[in-house]
């Protein structure tokens, strides 16, 4: 399964702000810079996470963003929700008004039985993996120096 670069960055920005959880907000440049992405990209991310309900942005000198909820209560699902519909489910692209030749087939098409399976299995996946679970797993990747 291959994860858009907005998915992969966002869930990656998603990481530090519960890393910082608790603390002053985190500059949109400052989060930029820790996790090597463009400013103008993470801004545009930035904004579909403060529309889908997961950040907070706090505006002024000690301004930035935070998260709008516990770690613990934010689920890889709810990211890659928020940030890909190119992998939601048929009935949820088309929700949101993205057609779909995959999703007409439905019916007709004998692997289209497979690939709602599939994308359930890997929902329920996401659903299990927590901000707080990624974040405890990166403190350990960092004070090990990055190695596993």
């Amino acid at each position: 399964m291959k994860l858009s670069t907005r998915v992969r960055y966002g869930v990656r920005a998603m990481i530090e702000l519960a890393l910082h959880e608790g603390g002053k907000p985190v500059p949109l440049r400052k989060l930029a810079e820790n996790q090597a992405i463009s400013a103008k990209y993470l801004e545009q991310i930035a904004t579909s996470l403060k529309i889908g309900g997961l950040i907070d942005s706090v505006r002024g000198a000690e301004g930035g963003y935070r998260l709008a909820r516990a770690a613990e209560n934010i689920n890889l699902w709810d990211i890659y929700a928020v940030l890909d519909i190119a992998g939601d489910t048929g009935e949820e692209a088309a929700k949101a008004g993205v057609p779909s030749e995959e999703t007409n087939r439905e019916g007709i098409c004998a692997i289209q039985v497979v690939w709602k399976d599939l994308t359930k299995q890997v929902k329920e996946f996401m659903v299990r993996v927590t901000l707080a679970d990624l974040a405890a797993k990166q403190q350990q990747y960092s004070r090990k120096g990055g190695k596993k």
